[in-house]
């Protein structure tokens, strides 16, 4: 399958609620046009950023609709699939493939006590591929269920798994993935912090939390890693990494939400059980803003 198209920025979405906690599409547009004047290289939609665990499948797939007809073929959209069955994913996935999405970014299954084996993991992929027939980027973010070096070398095999966003901050699985996998897969970086030094190792881009909150600064570092300019690309690693410090731990959502918000930019309510930011974490969010440049006070 072609994976030419996957590397650079692929930016992460939220998805804003209104009070009710039901999905705000206008805010959830002007947020989608925003990102997409930031010069990214495409967008995922309904990931962990997006809250993908908790949208229903009409949810995701509505949102994934919206996404495909604003952007209008100027880049590829991504679908997230949060699902904790192969039948569920499947059939999650069958809907949203019917919006226009070029690929899935299927997370394993996440509940521990149904934590498959390698086999089982093995099966959850295939089957996927089998009936979507899309290509699908694995999203290695669950500490219970974490796909192994070992377990990539497998699963590359399967036609449609073109690669992995490798996140839950172990860079060293991302150096040897890119070692040994780097020529069937492509590896793209989801460890906020450590973008910049991610690049450098292999990988080709980056689908994370921090290009939706700034997508603009993400877009010319990316550029600047590519181009040579690493002087430029450590600078701006500089200015990323409070905003990263700031919006980590519980609520995540919510602190990117937050984040969001303090630029004047619409983004809704978390949907519970999580939460928004306390007053303290919201002046070390602004303050992380600040330091970035993307605040005016």
């Amino acid at each position: 399958m072609d994976t030419s198209w996957l590397k650079g920025i692929i930016a992460t979405t939220i998805t804003p609620f209104l009070a009710n906690e039901e999905v705000d599409e206008d805010a959830f547009l002007e947020e989608v046009r925003y990102v997409l004047k930031s010069g990214v290289n495409g967008l995922s939609v309904g990931g962990s950023t997006g809250e993908g665990a908790v949208l229903s499948d009409e949810e995701v797939t509505r949102l994934c609709e919206l996404a495909v007809r604003e952007v209008h073929g100027k880049v590829p959209v991504v679908a997230g699939i949060i699902r904790n069955s192969t039948r569920a994913a499947v059939q999650t996935a069958m809907r949203v493939k019917e919006t226009g999405v070029v690929a899935l970014m299927v997370t394993p299954i996440h509940y521990h006590v149904n934590v498959p084996s390698d086999a089982g993991n093995y099966e959850f992929y295939q089957k996927i591929g089998e009936a979507i027939q899309l290509p699908i980027i694995i999203y290695n973010v669950v500490p219970q269920n974490i796909i192994t070096p070992d377990m990539l070398v497998k699963l590359s095999g399967i036609p449609q798994v073109i690669g992995i966003k490798q996140s839950g901050g172990d860079v060293h699985k991302l150096a040897e993935m890119v070692e040994r996998c780097g020529d069937q897969v492509v590896i793209m970086s989801a460890i906020d912090d450590l973008l910049y030094p991610t690049y450098l190792m292999g990988a080709k881009g980056s689908i994370v939390a921090l290009s939706a909150i700034a997508p603009g600064l993400c877009s010319q570092q990316w550029q600047a890693f590519a181009s040579g300019d690493y002087k430029t690309a450590e600078e701006l690693h500089r200015k990323l990494l409070p905003i990263c410090l700031a919006v980590q731990g519980p609520n995540f959502p919510g602190k990117v939400k937050e984040a969001i918000r303090l630029q004047g930019r619409p983004a809704g309510i978390p949907r519970s059980p999580v939460q928004g930011t306390t007053e303290e974490e919201s002046l070390a969010i602004r303050y992380a803003l600040h330091h970035a440049g993307l605040l005016m006070k």
